[in-house]
């Protein structure tokens, strides 16, 4: 089954960009999930969201999707952001996801996982 990875940015006070991902064993991971038979992988990572870590993927914008390559294999990457949400419902929806593991972290904190996602052969665009 292919795999398909995803997170969600989420932009600080700042307007710095934090990235939600998960801790094991001292190493930052993506969303991971594999698609679902009869499912589109979009659907599937927005499955995942909406069943395992609670999200309400209704106020779920796509940002980025890339086909990359971690650890020798094809991945899609879907990056998404939140739309308008009130404080209350970003402050509900942060905590479900800590609940399930997982935290938004500045891209600096994560140049090891950054180092595993091969982007040579992603096209970039203007």
């Amino acid at each position: 089954m292919k795999q398909i990875a995803g997170t969600i940015m989420l932009f600080d006070d700042n307007g710095e960009p934090n990235f939600l991902v998960t801790e094991k064993a001292d190493r930052y991971h993506l969303l991971l999930t594999t698609q679902e038979a009869h499912k589109t992988p979009l659907a599937s990572i927005l499955g995942m969201l909406k069943w395992q870590l609670g999200v309400d993927v209704t106020m779920l914008r796509l940002s980025e999707l890339s086909n990359v390559i971690i650890r020798g294999n094809d991945v899609s990457l879907f990056v998404f952001k939140w739309g308008t949400l009130t404080p209350q419902q970003l402050a509900d929806n942060i905590e479900k996801l800590r609940q399930a593991g997982y935290t938004f972290e500045r891209p600096k904190k994560l140049r090891g996982l950054l180092a595993e996602i091969d982007m040579s052969g992603v096209p970039h665009f203007d």
